[in-house]
Protein backbone atom coordinates (compact mmCIF):
# COMPACT_ATOMS: atom_id res chain seq x y z
CA UNK A 1 0.00 0.00 0.00
CA UNK A 2 2.68 2.44 0.98
CA UNK A 3 4.79 1.50 -2.34
CA UNK A 4 1.48 2.91 -4.12
CA UNK A 5 1.75 6.35 -2.54
CA UNK A 6 6.09 6.59 -3.32
CA UNK A 7 6.14 7.90 -7.20
CA UNK A 8 8.55 8.21 -9.51
CA UNK A 9 8.74 12.29 -8.49
CA UNK A 10 9.67 11.11 -4.86
CA UNK A 11 12.85 9.42 -5.85
CA UNK A 12 13.27 12.13 -7.96
CA UNK A 13 13.23 14.83 -5.17
CA UNK A 14 15.31 12.70 -2.97
CA UNK A 15 18.20 12.43 -5.17
CA UNK A 16 18.28 15.98 -6.03
CA UNK A 17 17.98 16.73 -2.77
CA UNK A 18 20.90 15.00 -1.59
CA UNK A 19 23.06 16.04 -4.53
CA UNK A 20 22.15 19.74 -3.44
CA UNK A 21 22.45 19.39 0.14
CA UNK A 22 25.94 18.02 -0.64
CA UNK A 23 26.88 20.45 -3.12
CA UNK A 24 26.06 23.46 -0.70
CA UNK A 25 27.73 22.15 2.37
CA UNK A 26 30.83 21.36 0.13
CA UNK A 27 30.45 25.21 -1.74
CA UNK A 28 30.31 25.89 2.09
CA UNK A 29 32.92 24.51 3.29
CA UNK A 30 35.04 25.39 0.44
CA UNK A 31 34.26 28.89 -0.27
CA UNK A 32 34.84 29.35 3.85
CA UNK A 33 37.82 28.06 4.18
CA UNK A 34 39.32 29.55 1.07
CA UNK A 35 38.10 33.30 2.92
CA UNK A 36 39.12 32.63 6.24
CA UNK A 37 42.89 31.96 4.75
CA UNK A 38 43.12 34.52 3.21
CA UNK A 39 41.61 37.25 5.69
CA UNK A 40 44.30 35.94 8.18
CA UNK A 41 47.50 36.24 5.90
CA UNK A 42 46.01 39.40 4.33
CA UNK A 43 47.78 42.93 5.36
CA UNK A 44 44.69 44.55 5.84
CA UNK A 45 43.51 46.13 8.74
CA UNK A 46 40.94 44.31 11.35
CA UNK A 47 38.33 46.35 9.91
CA UNK A 48 38.43 45.66 5.97
CA UNK A 49 39.28 41.82 7.30
CA UNK A 50 36.16 41.25 8.65
CA UNK A 51 34.16 43.39 6.30
CA UNK A 52 35.85 40.80 3.64
CA UNK A 53 34.52 37.68 5.36
CA UNK A 54 31.70 39.10 6.06
CA UNK A 55 30.47 40.34 2.83
CA UNK A 56 31.95 37.14 1.14
CA UNK A 57 29.73 34.53 3.14
CA UNK A 58 26.55 36.95 2.32
CA UNK A 59 27.45 36.61 -1.15
CA UNK A 60 28.32 32.61 -0.57
CA UNK A 61 24.65 32.77 1.33
CA UNK A 62 23.29 34.03 -1.69
CA UNK A 63 24.38 31.26 -3.91
CA UNK A 64 23.09 29.05 -1.57
CA UNK A 65 20.02 30.24 -1.91
CA UNK A 66 20.03 30.46 -5.87
CA UNK A 67 21.20 27.01 -5.67
CA UNK A 68 17.91 25.76 -3.68
CA UNK A 69 15.64 28.16 -5.67
CA UNK A 70 16.65 27.23 -9.26
CA UNK A 71 16.84 23.47 -7.99
CA UNK A 72 13.57 23.42 -6.66
CA UNK A 73 12.23 25.33 -9.93
CA UNK A 74 13.59 22.68 -12.21
CA UNK A 75 11.39 20.51 -9.65
CA UNK A 76 8.36 21.54 -10.38
CA UNK A 77 9.07 23.22 -13.41
CA UNK A 78 10.29 20.70 -15.46
CA UNK A 79 9.75 17.57 -13.42
CA UNK A 80 6.33 18.00 -12.10
CA UNK A 81 7.47 16.88 -8.64
CA UNK A 82 5.08 18.93 -6.62
CA UNK A 83 3.66 22.28 -7.00
CA UNK A 84 4.23 26.01 -5.12
CA UNK A 85 0.88 27.85 -3.80
CA UNK A 86 0.62 31.30 -2.85
CA UNK A 87 -2.33 32.55 0.10
CA UNK A 88 -3.51 34.73 -3.38
CA UNK A 89 -3.75 31.82 -5.19
CA UNK A 90 -1.47 32.97 -7.98
CA UNK A 91 -0.15 29.62 -9.58
CA UNK A 92 2.21 31.27 -12.25
CA UNK A 93 5.48 31.05 -10.78
CA UNK A 94 8.04 32.77 -12.17
CA UNK A 95 11.98 31.88 -11.53
CA UNK A 96 12.32 34.70 -9.06
CA UNK A 97 9.31 33.59 -7.09
CA UNK A 98 11.39 30.47 -6.14
CA UNK A 99 14.58 32.34 -5.15
CA UNK A 100 12.32 34.56 -3.09
CA UNK A 101 10.96 30.85 -1.97
CA UNK A 102 14.00 29.79 -1.71
CA UNK A 103 15.63 32.50 0.46
CA UNK A 104 12.46 32.66 2.73
CA UNK A 105 12.99 28.64 3.68
CA UNK A 106 16.79 28.71 3.75
CA UNK A 107 16.67 31.73 6.52
CA UNK A 108 13.58 29.83 8.26
CA UNK A 109 11.82 33.04 7.81
CA UNK A 110 9.11 31.30 6.80
CA UNK A 111 6.68 34.11 5.73
CA UNK A 112 3.33 31.59 5.74
CA UNK A 113 2.38 33.63 2.14
CA UNK A 114 3.95 30.29 -0.03
CA UNK A 115 4.50 26.98 0.53
CA UNK A 116 5.04 23.69 -1.15
CA UNK A 117 2.61 20.82 -2.07
CA UNK A 118 4.10 17.31 -3.35
CA UNK A 119 7.29 15.78 -3.28
CA UNK A 120 8.89 19.19 -3.64
CA UNK A 121 8.11 19.62 -0.31
CA UNK A 122 11.46 17.41 0.89
CA UNK A 123 13.41 19.83 -0.40
CA UNK A 124 12.29 22.86 1.53
CA UNK A 125 12.80 20.73 4.55
CA UNK A 126 16.13 19.90 4.46
CA UNK A 127 17.07 23.34 3.09
CA UNK A 128 15.63 25.20 6.18
CA UNK A 129 18.04 22.46 8.15
CA UNK A 130 20.76 23.22 5.44
CA UNK A 131 20.28 27.17 5.99
CA UNK A 132 19.93 27.09 9.82
CA UNK A 133 23.48 25.10 9.84
CA UNK A 134 25.27 26.86 7.29
CA UNK A 135 24.40 30.44 8.83
CA UNK A 136 25.31 29.35 12.54
CA UNK A 137 28.54 28.20 10.31
CA UNK A 138 29.01 31.16 9.50
CA UNK A 139 28.81 32.84 12.31
CA UNK A 140 30.88 30.67 13.97
CA UNK A 141 33.69 31.97 11.59
CA UNK A 142 32.93 35.98 11.85
CA UNK A 143 33.18 35.54 15.87
CA UNK A 144 36.30 33.34 16.13
CA UNK A 145 37.73 36.30 13.48
CA UNK A 146 36.74 38.97 16.04
CA UNK A 147 38.21 36.78 18.40
CA UNK A 148 41.36 37.12 17.07
CA UNK A 149 40.87 40.27 16.69
CA UNK A 150 40.33 41.38 20.28
CA UNK A 151 42.94 38.70 21.57
CA UNK A 152 45.21 40.70 19.10
CA UNK A 153 44.20 44.43 20.45
CA UNK A 154 44.09 42.83 23.91
CA UNK A 155 47.67 41.66 24.10
CA UNK A 156 49.03 45.15 22.11
CA UNK A 157 47.34 47.37 24.88
CA UNK A 158 48.84 45.08 27.31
Amino acid sequence: MTEDLITKAHYIVLFFTTVIVVVAVMLHYEVSLALTRWVAKTNLNHRRRILILVFGLLLLHIAEIWLFGVSSWFLVQVMGAGEIREVLGQNNFDLFDYIYFSAVTYTTVGYGDMWATGPVRFLYGSQSLVGLVLITWSASLTFIEMQRHWRLHNNDAG
